[in-house]
């Protein structure tokens, strides 16, 4: 277990980590990934299909090509949260965290106790099926498991100082989407009315000595850490690309 000093550690050295959402069942699309080189997959297992056993599937690819692999789950749960982490997670981004309390109540699933409220199993990926080096595990996992919330609408901006301050929060992430929709403006006429909820944000995170995470190629790339759109619609646009100056070839030779 060793995302938060792995991340640390990058942004330490000025670079900014790069991670992409991954939505195929299929583990090769993170094989894939790590070896475009991505620093981090986000598994989404809010939006997507997945299942316990393909979340682990793609986590052990993540492990096997050198990444960290993060989970975001359905909905606030700690046994989600839980759950999740016993796959083997490193990090697990949390939807809809409005308050320090929403906060609190992650962090607090993902600590062992008597730090929090995280329930003992060894027979589990992350336990390594075994008893023997459960007391390093439980230090190393509460050290470093990531707990990641989305701040995604006007009562979380509203709130992000007080999320900052709760322990155990070291990085937070944009979600202008959902935050578009509670604004209620339209995310693709209207995404420059996003810019100043970002820009609180993520003068909140510098102030607090933590970490902004938000999607690339919005505007928001000046973000501490970048992740990439779906790579089933970066599959889509490609093709589609290739297809389109295909065909465009084929008419100019007609």
């Amino acid at each position: 277990m060793n995302a938060r000093s792995h991340l640390i550690e990058l942004m330490s050295q000025g670079r900014q980590p790069v991670g992409i959402f991954v939505s195929s069942l299929d583990p090769a699309s993170t094989d894939i990934m790590a070896l475009a080189g991505v620093d981090f997959v986000v598994i989404d297992a809010e939006h997507g299909r997945f299942g316990r056993a393909d979340i682990e599937n793609h986590v052990r690819a993540a492990n096997l090509g050198g990444i960290l692999p993060f989970v975001r789950i359905l909905e606030n749960s700690p046994i989600l949260i839980q759950s999740t982490l016993d796959l083997g997670a490193q990090g697990v981004l949390v939807p809809h965290v409005d308050t320090a309390d929403d906060a609190r109540s992650a962090v607090a699933a993902s600590r062992y106790a008597p730090r929090g409220k995280r329930g003992m199993c060894p027979a589990c990926n992350a336990g390594g099926y075994g008893m023997g080096g459960w007391s390093a595990h439980v230090d190393a996992s509460d050290a470093n498991v990531l707990i990641i919330p989305i701040l995604e609408s006007r009562k979380s901006i509203e709130n992000v100082d007080e999320i900052l301050a709760v322990d155990g929060i070291d990085i937070v992430m944009y979600g202008p989407g959902d935050l578009s929709a509670d604004m209620g403006i339209d995310f693709v006429k209207d995404g420059h009315l996003l810019v100043g909820a970002w820009q609180t944000m993520l003068a909140a995170t510098k102030q607090a000595g933590k970490s902004a995470l938000a999607p690339c190629g919005l505007g928001f790339d000046d973000a501490d850490m970048l992740i990439i759109e779906m790579e089933l619609m970066l599959l889509r646009k490609t093709v589609a690309r290739m297809v389109d100056e295909t065909r465009a070839h084929h008419a100019s030779r007609s």
